[in-house]
């Protein structure tokens, strides 16, 4: 019994390893027995791409920018003289069209009447007084004249006598007569010429007076003609600004008025872009196309740069160009504050090639050949809008790749989408 029980203990022990060996013994058989599967090689992508021949040319690209349409010639209106309104034409309102030298309101002229009736009396008066003092001015001389001639007596009587004296043919009494008389005659010429002179200046200074008169008279005149506000040339009138019996002085504005036969157009031009059209012959004197878009419809207009912003504005980096559009096919409808597009050729390259954007890979293009890509240096000359202007070691058979390869790379296999269809 106790034989037999050892013997149930010892193969209760051994147990797990004979499950344990088996386990082994039939992996090794699977695993020894298992098929066996032959390598496949891996095949080379071949990307389908499309190209374009590296054709060089002459190219000058068209630049777009945006602008807004200013007035070329626009004016404040103000009263030229102060007073309250008391006429008003039927055209003073905004967007009315009015004619060069027009009246649009009248100024009450009862008191620039009055002032210039005043400065005409007055210079009336002057007048009158001048004419007086010229009057007595020519009696003077004209008494001159006659004492000069008294005097030229006196003094042959005065050398007559003293002669006489000598000879002892007169009297010493009647010698110093007649050098008495002399001296007589002498003091009231010399009593005159003062006298003449007194009055010559009364009459400059009257004549002084008349002119001062005389310009007081024409400012006058020009206040009278003041109080009617006309249109200094032909357009439309805004911001209007006073009405019918209202009060206004000089600093008051009564309308804005914008001819329309002279529009400019404003727009801003890169600092880098300006740079290269100075470089292409200068900026002043190009033409432009203006397009303004309403309601679907766009109407054309060309124009010419004439000037330049005097800086570089620091927001934007830019300069502000102006252009003079040419409207002189008719009346447009075209105004002040129009949103527009402006076209201008930009610089003109020689011997470019004109590739898509995607062509261009950081001083490369890539070439196909035999089926595979071959890069060519090339550097970047100019950027229009989606296209790049490139010069570098490319061929006129070369066709060029502009589709976007990830990591592009020299040697890739390719295949021309016009051959794999």
């Amino acid at each position: 019994m106790a034989r037999r029980s050892l013997l149930r203990r010892i193969g209760i022990g051994l147990l797990p390893l004979l499950i344990l060996a088996a386990g082994f013994l039939g992996m090794g058989v699977l695993v020894a027995t298992k098929p066996q599967l032959a390598p496949v090689p891996v095949a080379e992508k071949v990307w389908t791409v499309r190209t374009v021949p590296a054709a060089a040319t002459a190219f000058q690209p068209e630049m777009l920018f945006y602008g807004e349409v200013k007035a070329g010639r626009e004016v404040d209106l103000r009263p030229l003289v102060s007073g309250r309104i008391v006429e008003v034409s039927s055209k003073y309102r905004s967007g009315a069209y009015v004619e060069a030298g027009e009246i649009l309101v009248a100024v009450d002229p009862f008191d620039y009447e009055a002032a210039l009736a005043e400065a005409e009396a007055e210079l009336k008066e002057a007048r009158a007084r001048a004419v007086e003092l010229e009057t007595d001015l020519e009696t003077a001389n004209a008494m001159l004249e006659r004492e000069q001639s008294q005097r030229d007596l006196r003094q042959r009587d005065a050398d007559r006598f003293a002669n006489l004296r000598k000879r002892g043919a007169v009297s010493t009494k009647a010698r110093d007569d007649a050098q008495l008389a002399l001296l007589n005659a002498i003091e009231k010429v010399v009593q005159r010429e003062f006298s003449i002179k007194k009055w010559q200046a009364t009459y400059d200074r009257q004549q002084a007076v008349v002119s001062r008169l005389e310009v007081k008279v024409q400012r006058a005149k020009r206040d009278l003609d003041d109080t009617k506000a006309v249109a200094p040339f032909s357009g439309y009138l805004t911001d209007i600004g006073t009405d019918l019996g209202k009060q206004v002085t000089q600093a008051d504005r009564i309308a804005r008025i914008i001819d329309p036969s002279r529009m400019d157009v404003r727009f801003s031009i890169g600092s880098k872009q300006f740079g290269e059209m100075l470089a292409d012959g200068g900026i002043i004197g190009r033409t432009v196309d203006v397009v303004w878009k309403v309601a679907g419809s766009s109407t054309r207009y060309s124009g010419t740069i004439t000037r330049t912003g005097a800086e570089i504005d620091a927001a934007s980096g830019g300069v502000e160009v102006y252009a003079e559009l040419d409207l002189s096919s008719g009346t447009h409808l075209l105004r002040p504050g129009a949103f527009v597009e402006v076209r201008m050729k930009g610089p003109a390259f020689a011997n470019v090639v004109r590739l898509p954007e995607s062509a261009w890979h950081n001083g490369q293009v890539f070439a196909v050949e035999d089926g595979r890509l071959a890069a060519r240096e090339a550097s970047l000359v100019y950027r229009s809008g989606q296209d790049v202007l490139v010069r570098g070691a490319m061929s006129a058979q070369d066709r060029v790749l502009v589709t976007p390869i990830p990591a592009v790379e020299q040697g890739m296999r390719v295949e021309l989408m016009d051959e794999a269809s």
